[in-house]
């Protein structure tokens, strides 16, 4: 094989020239295609040698140094719009609006006086990101998620949406959904035929960061507090981020998961790994929608 290798080698090397010429521009000297010959098959270069006159080699220089830029900005391009249809994938999957896709950190209001405090957190876990992951051979990361507990209207909602689409700018995976659209989406993929009930719950279990809108909004059913109870210990299992935002204190939570005269065990385990996996902020302002 090695033999073949520097057969070939040799031949590139000593590249007999073809009979096609094109005269230099500037001095008239011809300029020759050179070709090379591999058995059978003749190859020629797109280009012909540079005449070997002054003016022939700056010239050669510039083209060269323009194919070159031509040929970074293709690839530029495809890397471009590659970059664009896996972040397009990725919005698709998040199950975000377009409301929510509009909600950034910069057009975040911090005119309230826990808003500053809020952005900064939220700044601080994108920045962080890549430490609140689990990875092979490292500790595990402690409370790497965050629980937003505050009234309706104070901004819960557009910072967790703020972090969802900075992390998803950077081609990271997010899911960002509010309680009742998570659960109605679960709802409706039970009737693909082709998927196991776990299956359909390991997409909200094992993704990069899974962010609840609104946790506590939806009536309270055995299905609807054992389906969250299996995502939440998932990722309490799994040590991935999870942002959780919702309107209820803790106590007030635990009966808003529970079902009417239900046992309110399972809604205390999730309170329980919420509090364990999560740093908690809470809000105490008026609505921003008021003013």
């Amino acid at each position: 094989m090695s033999g073949n290798l520097e057969t070939i080698q040799s031949v590139l090397t000593s590249s007999t020239c073809s009979n096609e010429t094109e005269l230099c521009q500037f001095c008239g000297e011809p300029r020759i295609y050179p070709s090379v010959s591999l058995g059978e098959l003749n190859i020629s270069a797109p280009y012909p040698h540079p005449c070997t006159c002054d003016e022939g080699l700056a010239f050669a220089e510039r083209e060269k140094a323009e194919r070159e830029e031509q040929y970074k900005a293709e690839y530029d391009e495809q890397v471009r719009k590659a970059r664009e249809s896996r972040i397009e994938g990725i919005i698709k999957r998040s199950g975000m609006g377009a409301r929510s896709l509009s909600q950034s950190f910069e057009n975040f209001d911090t005119g309230m006086p826990y808003a500053k405090k809020l952005y900064n957190g939220a700044k601080a876990f994108v920045d962080g990101i890549e430490y609140f992951m689990p990875k092979n051979g490292m500790p595990l990361p402690k409370r790497n998620g965050i629980l937003v507990i505050g009234p309706m209207g104070t901004g819960k909602t557009h910072i967790a949406s703020a972090i969802a689409n900075e992390l998803i700018s950077q081609e990271i995976n997010v899911i960002c959904m509010t309680e009742r659209s998570m659960l109605s989406r679960i709802r409706q993929t039970f009737s693909e035929r082709d998927k196991s009930e776990k299956e359909i719950l390991d997409k909200f279990v094992n993704v990069k960061l899974l962010i609840i809108d609104d946790l506590g909004k939806e009536k309270a059913t055995e299905w609807s507090l054992a389906t969250m109870y299996a995502i939440i210990d998932g990722r309490y299992e799994s040590v991935l981020p999870t942002i959780v935002t919702t309107n209820y204190k803790p106590e007030e939570l635990v009966q808003r998961l529970t079902p009417t005269a239900g046992d309110k065990t399972t809604a205390e385990c999730i309170m329980d790994r919420l509090n364990e996996m999560c740093h908690a902020v809470l809000i105490d302002g008026e609505s921003w929608r008021t003013k």
